[in-house]
């Protein structure tokens, strides 16, 4: 992924390795600059910041849009002179929990000589974990993903239920995925439909139903990268078992 843009005298470049990243992994790459004009210049406060922000306040160009998180910038006291070029490494890590990107809000890095007057979009995805466990829904209990968005120190999924009996009563189910230390925390929140006991009629209300699961790294995991599928899917059908056999 890169930039440049044209900051006279200065010439900024910024070359970040990758296109995606996932919550918890380093983003790195370097900052290039080059000074075009004829006098020396200070770089104090320039470099790259890493913030959050609303997509479309970036987009109508709001000072207030970046919530910045972590920054690299030159040392203080650095100049450069006439025709000279400096390059500063850059790494951010990207927190375990950290808001993935939707329609919404997305990761940024800025970038100048203030380190805010370019920027580009930087693409979070959930972690390989979730997404894992996604397609264990899809495959074994048949619920179909639907979208994915950031919650508060989670990512939420919702998905689609099967279309058969036992889930007639069910519209969407809304799970959101987060790490609590090396624990997995599985929040269910089904959308179902049940019979208005207000009503003198057969009147259907909506209503949610939730379930929250804790499993430990034994339970969701085999090792590095490797998935405990049978614990997993264990973890899902008592879940989904609960709201089966209450016939919601």
């Amino acid at each position: 992924m890169k930039g440049a843009f044209f900051q006279k005298p200065l010439e900024w470049q910024i070359d970040v390795l990758g296109e995606a990243w996932s919550q918890g992994e380093l983003i790195k790459g370097e900052l290039r600059v080059k000074n075009l004009g004829d006098s020396p210049l200070a770089l104090d406060g320039a470099g790259v910041r890493l913030s959050y922000a609303d997509i479309k306040k970036v987009h109508a160009r709001d000072e207030k849009a970046f919530k910045e998180e972590a920054q690299v910038l030159f040392p203080a006291g650095t100049t450069i002179a006439p025709q000279e070029s400096k390059t500063l490494p850059l790494q951010f890590s990207l927190p375990p929990n950290c808001p993935v990107t939707d329609s919404k809000a997305s990761y940024y890095v800025t970038y100048g000589l203030t380190a805010r007057e370019s920027n580009l979009q930087v693409h979070v995805g959930p972690r390989k974990l979730f997404t894992e466990i996604l397609k264990l829904m899809e495959t074994f209990q048949r619920f179909k993903p639907k979208s994915i968005k950031a919650s508060k120190g989670a990512v939420e999924f919702k998905l689609l239920p099967p279309t058969s009996r036992e889930y007639a009563h069910v519209e969407a189910l809304h799970l959101e995925q987060s790490l609590e230390g090396d624990h997995l925390k599985l929040d269910f929140t089904f959308k179902v439909k049940i019979l208005d006991p207000n009503s003198v009629t057969t009147k259907v209300a909506k209503d949610e139903r939730h379930v929250s699961k804790v499993l430990t790294p034994r339970e969701y995991s085999l090792g590095r990268d490797m998935i405990n599928q049978d614990g997993i899917l264990k973890a899902l059908e008592e879940v989904l078992g609960q709201v089966k056999m209450k016939g919601l």
